[in-house]
């Protein structure tokens, strides 16, 4: 294109040469300012990207000027293009980063409208301070549970022979106390069958584990009585609610005659020569599973009293997403089902319980067959009578059904959690991580469990699998109080 306007220019007349200077000077006289305005701009720009261009030079004098002049504005020309190339390549990232900064205003508006969305409804003053009080006192019982479970573990429980509700929260000091208390421990079964040589010291760890359960008994009645009673003289616990209360502190209160009655079980001289000295099995899930009603009591009621309900947005939003016949068919399903599963949980921690007090565990330490076969030939044991007792007294049958409870509950769960997830539009964000926690935490649960017994039940990991139970069993309360809310 250059060449051509040169050749036409080098054959032009004088008079159209003329013309064509004159218009070339107006040109250039025009690009002018707008070359003023970028020569900052191209001290800055290399020299290989503003190439400048040269016209090979001809004979004719007469349009040496011409040449010169038509090279000097094409050059203004391209340097112009460049200029605005790279004004329009700075303006295309800022309006790509403006761009880029209203997308992620966008994305918190829209996390921050979610977050509006799954807020609870208004919660009173006095509701909260005594649903968070009852929070804390179900944290109590939770770690006198799994303290409890230690103290069996290490066969620690019959250390303490006698119970003092009131003196006996004063551990002995002095050497002359710790060996009065030693003495005592020597009359019963536990010492003349198991632990015969035992020195002082290595009573004092036993004895530790069990005081430290009876202490927190204490400090549980303390920390539970005297907010009951300051909160009910504010105003703050209705009727029905102190009722409600009254019930679990007298449960507590039997708790602690019953974990006495127990250990009586385990001090009875009727003990057979040979046979390990245990507290009685029925005594210690009756213990064990008073402990958790408690403990699920006091976490429902505080949770109904610190998130109470969704919030109007959040119930308008799911009646969006779901029609109003599938929230009614789905949710009232689930909610039955959850409560199926909580119980399913329950029993089969009560199960459990029989295994630990007929040491259970350590027998066939296989998974998943019974020694060689599924249902072990020796899971009925002919000496107890009746045949039924069997389930309550015979430590085979005992792992036999905390393992197929285990497995029902263990699918029975993932069922419930695929029910959740195909519904979900139907679900609040908290319900449906209810569901999926109680889905993870069976696995773990199922594993943990598996694991102690391959392992022949090494005192942390059953500590653990007992932990697991109770954390099961809360997911799934947890579970059952955010379908409560749901609109039905």
């Amino acid at each position: 294109m250059f060449n051509t306007l040169l050749k036409r220019t080098a054959v032009a007349s004088n008079s159209s040469s003329n013309l064509l200077i004159k218009s070339l000077f107006n040109q250039r006289a025009t690009f002018t300012t707008t070359t003023r305005h970028t020569s900052a701009f191209l001290k800055n720009v290399k020299k290989e990207s503003s190439p400048i261009l040269v016209f090979p030079q001809t004979s004719s004098n007469k349009s040496v000027e011409s040449k010169s002049i038509v090279n000097q504005v094409l050059q203004s020309n391209l340097l112009n293009n460049q200029y605005r190339f790279e004004q329009q390549k700075r303006f295309n990232s800022s309006s790509s980063s403006t761009n880029q900064e209203n997308s992620e205003q966008q994305q918190q508006q829209q996390q921050q409208q979610d977050k509006d969305y799954d807020k609870e409804i208004p919660v009173p003053e006095g509701d909260r301070k005594v649903g968070r009080w009852l929070l804390f006192s179900a944290g109590l019982v939770g770690a006198m549970i799994v303290i409890g479970g230690i103290t069996r573990l290490t066969e620690s429980g019959l250390s303490m022979t006698d119970w003092k509700p009131i003196v006996g929260a004063i551990p002995p000091i002095t050497d002359k106390e710790w060996e009065q208390e030693f003495e005592k421990y020597k009359q019963f079964p536990e010492y003349k069958v198991l632990n015969q040589g035992m020195t002082v010291d290595e009573f004092k760890k036993i004895f530790f584990w069990e005081y430290s359960h009876r202490l927190l008994g204490r400090v549980i009645g303390v920390a539970f009585f005297f907010p009951f009673v300051y909160y009910l003289k504010k105003g703050y616990i209705n009727k029905p609610l102190a009722k409600k209360l009254s019930v679990i502190f007298l449960l507590g209160g039997a708790q602690g005659a019953l974990g006495w009655y127990m250990v009586k079980s385990g001090l009875d001289e009727k003990t057979i020569i040979g046979e390990v000295p245990r507290v009685s099995p029925y005594r210690l899930a009756a213990h064990l599973g008073s402990a958790f009603v408690i403990y699920a009591a006091l976490l429902s009621i505080g949770l109904g009293l610190v998130r109470p309900g969704l919030s109007r947005a959040m119930i308008d939003r799911l009646k969006a997403a779901a029609s109003s016949s599938q929230i009614s068919n789905f949710v009232p399903r689930l909610k039955k089902y959850s409560h199926y599963t909580a119980g399913a949980v329950f029993l089969t921690a009560m199960s459990g319980a029989f295994v630990a007090g007929l040491d259970a565990g350590l027998v066939h330490n296989t998974w998943p067959k019974m020694g060689d076969d599924w249902i072990p030939e020796d899971i009925i044991n002919p000496k107890i009578k009746p045949v039924y007792k069997n389930a309550f007294e015979h430590d085979v049958m005992a792992q036999f059904n905390h393992r197929n409870l285990a497995t029902l509950t263990y699918f029975g769960i993932l069922g419930l959690s695929a029910f959740a997830f195909r519904g979900r539009k139907c679900l609040s964000p908290r319900a449906r991580l209810a569901a999926n926690c109680l889905a993870g935490m069976a696995t773990f649960q199922v594993a943990l469990g598996i694991t102690t017994l391959l392992t022949f039940v090494p005192i942390p990991l059953a500590a653990a699998h007992q932990t697991g139970s109770l954390t099961l069993l809360s997911i799934a309360i947890w579970l059952m109080h955010e379908l409560k809310k749901l609109p039905k």
